[in-house]
C-alpha cells in the first residue's frame, strides 16, 4: 500500500474520530446541564456527583477531541515535535480539577449522612433513567473507534464509567422513592467520588510519568540496554534514554562505542524496531579513539 493512500486513510480515521467525539462532547454536555439543574431540584447529591463525572468526561472528550486534531499538526520551528504533548498537559489539568471537584462533594456526602435532607426519589430516577439513554448514545458513537489508538480508547473507557454510574444513580432513585431511606442518596455519592479519586488519580500519574520523562510502562530500561550490548562489535553502551511525547508515542536516545559505526548503527535501528517497537530513535555511534565523555551525560553522573 502506497504512502499517499496510507495517508489518505489515516486521515479519514482522524476525521471520523473528531466526529464521534463531537457528537458525544454535545450528548454529556446537554445532559450534564439537565443532571444539574435536576440534581438542586430533588436535593440530591448522586445526581451532582453524576453530573460531575459527566463534567469530567466533557473535559476528557474536548481534549480528546483537540488532540485528534492537534497531532494533524505539523511541527514548527519553535515546536520541533509538534502538538503531541497537549494531549498530557491537558490530562494532567483535568485530573487536578476533578480531585477538587470531587472533594467538595465528599465532605458534602459526608455532612449529609450526619444530617439527612429529603430527596425527592422520583425525581433522581426519571432524570438518571435519561442519564442511561444518553451515556448508551455515547457507548454506541465511540464503540466502533476503540481500537484504533489509546486516546480513543481512553474516550471510550471514560462513557463506560458513566454508564455504571447512570445505573448506580437509577438504582439510589428507585430505593428513595420506594423505601423513603434518603441516605442512599449521600452513600452512593461517596462510593463515585471515591471511584473517582481513583480513577482520575491513575490518569494523573500517567500524565506526571510522561510529563517527567519517565521510561514508558511495559518497557525495560536493562533489557534495551542488554541487546544493545549483545548486537556485535557493540563495546560499551552510554547515556540510554526512553521517554514519551504523549501516550503512544515513545523516543530513544543511546550512545554506543563500537569499532564499526556503519553497521552497528543498522543493527540497532532493526533491533530496536523490530524486538520492541521503537521508530523514533537518536543513535550516537562513536569508535574507542573518538569517544569524549565530556559529552556523555551519564559519564559526567559517575565523574
Amino acid at each position: 500500500m502506497g504512502t499517499a493512500c496510507k495517508n489518505h486513510q489515516h486521515s479519514s480515521k482522524s476525521e471520523l474520530h473528531k466526529r464521534a467525539l463531537l457528537f458525544a462532547v454535545l450528548i454529556a454536555f446537554v445532559f450534564m446541564a439537565i443532571e444539574i439543574a435536576g440534581g438542586k431540584i430533588a436535593k440530591s447529591l448522586a445526581l451532582m456527583s453524576d453530573a460531575l463525572h459527566l463534567f469530567a468526561d466533557v473535559g476528557a472528550l474536548c481534549l480528546s477531541w483537540i488532540a485528534a486534531h492537534l497531532m494533524q499538526k505539523p511541527a514548527t520551528k519553535n515546536l520541533s515535535f509538534g502538538y503531541k504533548r497537549t494531549e498530557v498537559l491537558g490530562a494532567f489539568a483535568s485530573a487536578l480539577m476533578l480531585w477538587a471537584l470531587c472533594g467538595v462533594l465528599g465532605f458534602e456526602s459526608i455532612i449529609r449522612i450526619f444530617k439527612p435532607e429529603p430527596v425527592h426519589g422520583n425525581i433522581v430516577f426519571v432524570v438518571a433513567a435519561f442519564g442511561l439513554v444518553a451515556n448508551f448514545a455515547m457507548f454506541k458513537l465511540l464503540h466502533p473507534t476503540r481500537k484504533d489508538n489509546l486516546n480513543m480508547k481512553a474516550a471510550y473507557l471514560h462513557v463506560i464509567g458513566d454508564l455504571l454510574n447512570s445505573l448506580g444513580v437509577l438504582v439510589a432513585g428507585a430505593i428513595i422513592y420506594f423505601t423513603g431511606w434518603n441516605l442512599a442518596d449521600p452513600i452512593i455519592t461517596l462510593i463515585f467520588t471515591t471511584h473517582l479519586c481513583y480513577s482520575s488519580g491513575k490518569v494523573l500519574w500517567k500524565s506526571l510519568a510522561i510529563l517527567m520523562e519517565s521510561t514508558p510502562p511495559g518497557i525495560n530500561l536493562e533489557t534495551i540496554q542488554a541487546a544493545l550490548k549483545d548486537l556485535p562489535l557493540v563495546d560499551e553502551v552510554h547515556d540510554l534514554h526512553i521517554w514519551s511525547l504523549s501516550t503512544n508515542d515513545h523516543s530513544l536516545s543511546v550512545h554506543l562505542v563500537t569499532k564499526e559505526p556503519n553497521k552497528t548503527l543498522k543493527d540497532a535501528h532493526e533491533m530496536l524496531e523490530k524486538r520492541f517497537g521503537i521508530v523514533h530513535m537518536t543513535i550516537q555511534v562513536e569508535d574507542h579513539a573518538h569517544f569524549d565523555p565530556k559529552y556523555c551525560y551519564d559519564c559526567q553522573k559517575k565523574s
